[in-house]
């Protein structure tokens, strides 16, 4: 057994990507509601600040992908945001689906899921990160949430206004590796959050976060020979669009 091999009685954990993405379009209550449903404990979800300052669930920088708006959302308060619709593009099933706000999602999720991954797509200013761990905090989610950026200045930010919350840094080429392993080391609260493509050719990266005592999340799996790798050098966190494969595999 190769020695990054970890107990097969290991608990896994799988995340719904941005809800459940693969059912119900992505970032919405529906999505939230589908995942909640195939009983996974753990989800993801993106975050931009609309003009008025109001944290909402969102990947793009743009309207246009998954909504009928166009142009940049940080243009938009959030009451022109609750005018469109984020649903038909995915399916008419989901006509009139509208953009969440943080706080709606997380009041749709309380006493439904264990735990969240907020993933900072983008903010207007340093202040936004206050708002957002504002609501967190006012939730009761602060123990239950980890918030991970691809923009590491914003994870360094977060842990400086709240060290007690939970933070990741995103890494997406493996480049990046070296470096996201320092500023990792001494940080109990802290995570690394792979593309799963980095450890499938580098299982080494696994193993040495581990050493440090660091855990590791990866993204996107959507492949179950893909996860039985991925857990033979030692990840046990999932991040997958397809919920309920994961969940069966992890259960069998």
């Amino acid at each position: 057994m190769n020695k990054n091999n970890i107990d097969p009685g290991t608990q896994l954990e799988i995340i719904g990507h941005r809800g459940y993405s693969a059912v119900a379009p992505e970032n919405t209550i529906a999505s939230l509601n589908s995942a909640i449903a195939t009983g996974v404990r753990s989800v993801e979800f993106d975050i931009h600040i609309s003009s008025c300052g109001t944290p909402v669930l969102f990947h793009d920088d743009d309207l246009h992908r998954t909504t009928n708006g166009f142009g940049p959302l940080k243009c938009k308060t959030f009451r022109q945001l609750q005018d469109l619709d984020a649903g038909k593009w995915f399916s008419e099933e989901f006509s009139g689906e509208k953009i969440p706000s943080l706080m709606e999602a997380i009041n749709q999720l309380n006493g439904q899921i264990d735990y969240i991954y907020v993933e900072v797509k983008g903010i207007r200013k340093l202040q936004d990160l206050d708002t957002m761990i504002q609501i967190i905090r006012e939730t009761n989610f602060a123990d239950k949430t980890t918030f991970l950026s691809i923009d590491w200045d914003i994870v360094d930010q977060i842990c400086c206004r709240d060290s007690g919350l939970g933070i990741g840094f995103i890494v997406e080429t493996s480049d990046r590796f070296d470096e996201a392993l320092k500023r990792v080391e001494g940080k109990s609260n802290a995570i690394l959050d792979l593309s799963h493509t980095l450890p499938l050719e580098n299982p080494y990266m696994v193993d040495q976060a581990r050493k440090i005592g660091i855990d590791v999340v990866v993204w996107t799996v959507n492949n179950i020979d893909e996860a039985k790798r991925l857990r033979d050098i030692g990840v046990t966190r999932f991040t997958t669009d397809q919920i309920d494969l994961l969940l069966g595999w992890a259960s069998s």
